[in-house]
C-alpha cells in the first residue's frame, strides 16, 4: 500500500467532515471533554470502539486484509516490542529492532500470501536475521499466536510459546 494513497484517503475524508465535527474533535483532543466519561468502559465504547471499527474497515477496503493481517497492522507495535525485547535479551541489543521488524514483515507476508517464513543466512547481509531465537517458521508463528491470545486476555498460548522458544 502506498503512502500517498493513504494520505489522499485521509485528506479526502478530513475534507468531507463538517466544521462542527472538527470543532468537537478539537475539544476532545484538548481533553476537556474526555472528563465526561465516568469509567474506561464508557470511554472505550464512545471513542475507541468506533475508531477501531473505522480502522478495521479501512484495512479491509485498502488491503483486503484477513483477520491476521488486520491484527498485525493494528497491533504491530505490541508485536514488535515483544520480539525486540526478547532479541535484546537473548541476542544482544545490536540490530534487535531490525530483527523484530523483519519478523513482523514476514508474518504479514505469511498471513497475506501464505509465504512460509524462511531466512537466507547465506545472503550478503544478515544483520536483520535472528541468530539464536525465532529462527524457524513454527516458532515465530507459535509466538505470534501466543501474543494474539495474550492481547485477548488468554495468556496460556503465550506462556506455552515462551517455553518452546526460550
Amino acid at each position: 500500500m502506498k503512502t500517498e494513497a493513504i494520505k489522499d484517503f485521509l485528506n479526502s475524508m478530513a475534507d468531507s467532515i463538517e466544521k462542527e465535527k472538527i470543532e468537537l474533535f478539537e475539544k476532545i483532543i484538548d481533553s476537556s471533554e474526555i472528563k465526561q466519561y465516568e469509567n474506561p468502559n464508557e470511554f472505550f465504547y464512545a471513542v475507541l470502539y468506533p475508531w477501531e471499527k473505522f480502522i478495521s474497515g479501512f484495512l479491509k477496503s485498502t488491503l483486503n486484509a484477513n483477520r491476521d493481517v488486520e491484527f498485525i497492522w493494528k497491533n504491530s507495535e505490541f508485536i514488535d516490542r515483544h520480539f525486540r525485547n526478547l532479541f535484546q535479551k537473548y541476542e544482544g541489543s545490536a540490530c534487535c529492532a531490525d530483527k523484530s521488524r523483519t519478523i513482523v514483515e514476514r508474518l504479514l507476508k505469511y498471513y497475506a500470501n501464505g509465504e512460509k517464513i524462511e531466512f537466507d543466512y547465506e545472503a550478503e547481509y544478515t544483520y536483520h536475521l535472528p541468530k539464536k531465537i525465532f529462527k524457524s517458521h513454527d516458532h515465530i508463528v507459535q509466538f505470534y499466536e501466543g501474543l494474539k491470545s495474550l492481547l485477548h486476555g488468554r495468556p496460556e498460548k503465550y506462556i506455552e510459546s515462551l517455553k518452546v522458544v526460550l
